[in-house]
């Protein structure tokens, strides 16, 4: 097997295991495709990458070079969205519960602020009164891959109940401020094209009572991201050229009807640029048939979270036994003490050995962002293919690097 022409064995034997690799071609390949599928000569459409889904600068780079800027969620990542050079006014900072910490380095960045409910406007204005804010608002409403990651609704814990964004908007209004945005995020990883026309439907309608009672026009509508990309038992991939046609006529239409003035459309996708494009690669340690067949390998949960945190099932391929036939059904699970260290269970495998190598493909969004140094085993090196060459990005994390943070009594 190979990623962008390079061989899966020769990274391996060069970087060791664990190991993730981008394939950064593709990644520039995906930024052009969404923009080009939302080129509209009607609407000016504005796109927000959610680094929350793989926040490396070198990957940052290849989105400011596109023209996207950052949906960002914390101090730490409006501090590199920064640093890779996006401007501060093309970034969106959404954060939750948000402390003064937080909405001080928002406002002192300059950032476009989008608060999460209407008592986090109280502790903004103790930091200060920018011109322009908004509102990210639950519609009542959402949908995701898995329950842990949908957040809309009446069960998620993000932004303003829509019954109560008038209020919200009106206290701003009477705070002084004078510009304004709408903001919904409804879930994650949706294959469903009819899920975004209606959700931006039913989002815009709510808008619209708020235009009739304020009076207000929204600067910028951001309906969010959630666009899926296919992983292991899923039978369909997005159509996002559907996607597009289907929410700019929606957009278009509510604008008119309900005299919404000149809009942008913003976007806020994550995942769908960047998680297939990316694999992890592991080697298998151990194979121990007891009342299961496990196959160990030296990744983990504290490599590769998204098994364990909410059932997620990757994609996994022997390299070199592609066109095997599977003889196995087998549980494979990594090296960390918990039981609830398991990527997948009775999944039909080739014969598997020791020392063969496992690649987790689709593993680009949401995998070496959340990796961890539980067990004190450290977080993995990260290879990037450009230009044809292996380049090595981030080193595989020490044990010195782990203790430098410790002070001694």
């Amino acid at each position: 097997m190979n990623i962008s022409g390079i061989s899966i064995r020769k990274l391996a034997e060069k970087y060791g295991t664990p190991l993730y690799v981008y394939d950064f071609k593709k990644i520039r390949y995906n930024a052009q495709r969404l923009k080009a599928t939302f080129k509209s000569d009607g609407v000016n459409v504005d796109f927000y990458y959610a680094m929350k889904a793989n926040c490396h600068p070198e990957i940052l780079k290849i989105f400011i070079e596109e023209g996207y800027g950052m949906d960002c969620v914390s101090p730490g990542e409006l501090q590199l969205a920064l640093f890779a050079g996006v401007k501060a006014g093309h970034i969106l900072y959404t954060g939750n519960y948000e402390s003064p910490v937080d909405l001080q380095a928002a406002y002192n960045a300059g950032a476009k602020i989008n608060l999460d409910d209407i008592s986090s406007l109280d502790r903004l204005l103790k930091v200060g009164k920018p011109e322009l804010i908004t509102y990210r608002i639950n519609p009542g409403k959402g949908r995701g891959k898995y329950e842990q990651i949908t957040t809309g609704g009446d069960k998620a814990k993000f932004g303003v109940p829509y019954e109560k964004a008038v209020i919200a908007y009106k206290n701003a209004m009477d705070a002084g401020i004078t510009r304004f945005g709408a903001h919904m995020m409804t879930g994650s990883g949706v294959l469903d094209e009819d899920h975004f026309p209606y959700m931006l439907e039913l989002f815009m309608n709510e808008l619209g009572e708020i235009k009739k009672e304020l009076g207000i026009n929204f600067e910028f509508i951001d309906m969010g991201g959630g666009f899926g990309i296919p992983y292991f038992g899923d039978d369909k991939t997005l159509d996002v050229e559907t996607v597009a046609k289907e929410t700019m006529k929606v957009f278009q239409q509510k604008v008119k009807e309900l005299d919404l003035g000149n809009p942008t459309l913003a976007l806020e996708p994550g995942r769908f640029l960047v998680g297939d494009a990316g694999l992890m690669i592991s080697r298998v340690t151990g194979i121990k048939k007891g009342y299961r067949t496990f196959v160990g390998i030296d990744a983990g949960f504290n490599t590769l979270i998204r098994s364990a945190l909410y059932g997620a099932q990757h994609p996994i391929v022997v390299d070199g036994k592609e066109d095997l036939e599977t003889s196995m059904i087998v549980d494979i699970c990594g090296q960390i003490c918990e039981n609830t260290d398991i990527f997948t269970k009775d999944r039909a495998m080739p014969e598997t050995e020791e020392g063969d190598l496992l690649v987790f493909t689709q593993a680009g969004a949401y995998g070496s962002v959340m990796a961890m140094p539980y067990n004190l085993r450290y977080r993995p090196a990260e290879v990037a293919i450009a230009n044809g060459e292996a380049k090595l990005i981030t080193r595989r994390e020490t044990f010195d690097d782990y203790i430098s943070r410790f002070q001694t009594l």
